[in-house]
C-alpha cells in the first residue's frame, strides 16, 4: 500500500491510542512496514489484517477515485 493509506493507518492507531509496535508484533508484520519514507512496502493483505485488528470495517476505508 502507498504512503497515504500508511498515514491514514497512522492516524487510525493515534485514534484508538494503539501503538504501531503493538499491532507489528501481535500481526507479526515489520514494524518498518508502518512507517512512511522507509521504503518498506505495506501488502494489501497486510493492511487489511490491520484494519481487521483496528474494527475498521472495509467499507470504512477511504478509497481514491
Amino acid at each position: 500500500m502507498g504512503e497515504q493509506a500508511k498515514r491514514w493507518l497512522a492516524e487510525q492507531m493515534r485514534e484508538k491510542h494503539i501503538s504501531e509496535e503493538i499491532v507489528a508484533n501481535v500481526l507479526g508484520i515489520p514494524a518498518e512496514k508502518f512507517y512512511v519514507g522507509t521504503g518498506e512496502i505495506l501488502e494489501a493483505d497486510e493492511f487489511l489484517r490491520i484494519c481487521a485488528y483496528l474494527h475498521i470495517r472495509r467499507e470504512n476505508i477511504p478509497l481514491d477515485d
